[in-house]
């Protein structure tokens, strides 16, 4: 089930300006498998400078890059998990 599964492209990140549109979209047709592991290494470096930020001096610097990476890796897991359980709704109508 999972080699099919791919990024639908629905969940956007990055809202900005008063109407807080959307700047960014995770993109389409990316294989689960690659798209998992870019989600990973965004989570990995978010994971580095948090702990920078909590244990450096002026570590207030690492905040913001920490939260972009966590949006962006959040926003391909929720894009994969749309169409995982997509798919599952799909497969029992139609059994």
């Amino acid at each position: 089930m999972t080699a099919s599964v791919k990024t639908i492209g629905i969940v956007t990140f990055a809202d900005c300006g008063e109407k807080e549109q959307s700047l960014f979209r995770v993109n389409p047709d990316i294989p689960v498998r690659e798209a998992l592991e870019h989600a990973s290494n965004l989570f990995y470096y978010a994971k580095k400078l948090m702990l920078d930020a909590a244990m450096e001096e002026q570590g207030e610097r690492y905040a913001w890059p920490a939260y972009y990476l966590c949006e962006m890796g959040k926003a391909v897991v929720d894009d994969l998990s749309t169409a995982m359980l997509s798919d599952v709704t799909t497969t029992q109508e139609h059994a």
